[in-house]
C-alpha cells in the first residue's frame, strides 16, 4: 500500500486491500439500511502512525481501529472505516476486470460487494466536524474515487476480449 496526504488533506491509497464490502447498503448487526461503506485495511503501524498523527483543527484524527489479535503470534488488525455516499460530487467508481475498465454508478456499485478483489486505488475525503456539541468534534472517512482490480480468471479474460475487442 502507498499512501500520499494531499494538499487538500484527501488521503491518496493505491494497492490497497478493503473488507466488509457494503455497496449495497444492506442491512446487518453491523450496519443500518441504506448505509454504503467498507474497511480500508492498514497494513502495519507506520501507516496508521502517519493517520493518528495527520489532525485537524479540531484535534481529531482519522478513526483508525485497531483490533488485537485473537491469537498468539497474530498482528493487530488495523483499519479505517470509510463511508461511501453519492452525490453530484462522486464518487468516481471504475471496476477494472482484466484489461477492461467501466465506471459503476448508484444502481450498479452493489457489484463490488459479489466480486473477489485484488486491490484496489481510491482517494478518501475527510469530513471534519466540531460536533455541535453533541459527541464532540470527529472527522470521518468518505470516499471520492476509486479503482477495483477484479480477478478474473484466464477464461473471463477470454471472453471479455471476445465480447469488446475494441476496449
Amino acid at each position: 500500500m502507498r499512501l500520499t496526504i494531499a494538499p487538500n488533506g484527501y488521503l491518496q491509497i493505491d494497492e490497497a486491500r478493503i473488507m466488509w464490502p457494503n455497496f449495497s447498503g444492506a442491512p446487518s448487526k453491523y450496519n443500518r439500511a441504506g448505509d454504503r461503506n467498507f474497511a480500508l485495511v492498514i497494513p502495519n503501524q507506520e501507516i496508521a502512525d502517519i493517520l493518528l498523527n495527520d489532525v485537524n483543527e479540531y484535534g481529531k484524527s482519522w478513526n483508525v481501529h485497531i483490533r488485537e489479535p485473537r491469537e498468539e503470534g497474530e498482528d493487530p488488525l488495523r483499519y479505517l472505516p470509510v463511508k461511501v455516499k453519492f452525490n453530484g460530487r462522486g464518487p468516481k467508481i471504475y471496476l477494472r476486470s482484466g484489461r477492461n475498465r467501466r465506471p459503476l454508478n448508484e444502481d450498479n456499485v452493489d457489484l463490488i460487494d459479489r466480486i473477489d478483489i485484488d486491490h484496489v486505488d481510491l482517494d478518501i475525503r475527510p469530513y471534519d466536524g466540531d460536533g455541535d456539541g453533541l459527541n464532540g468534534p470527529f472527522r470521518s472517512a468518505y470516499l471520492s474515487a476509486m479503482e477495483v482490480f477484479q480477478i478474473v480468471d484466464r477464461f473471463e479474460e477470454r471472453y471479455a476480449e471476445e465480447e469488446h475487442p475494441e476496449e
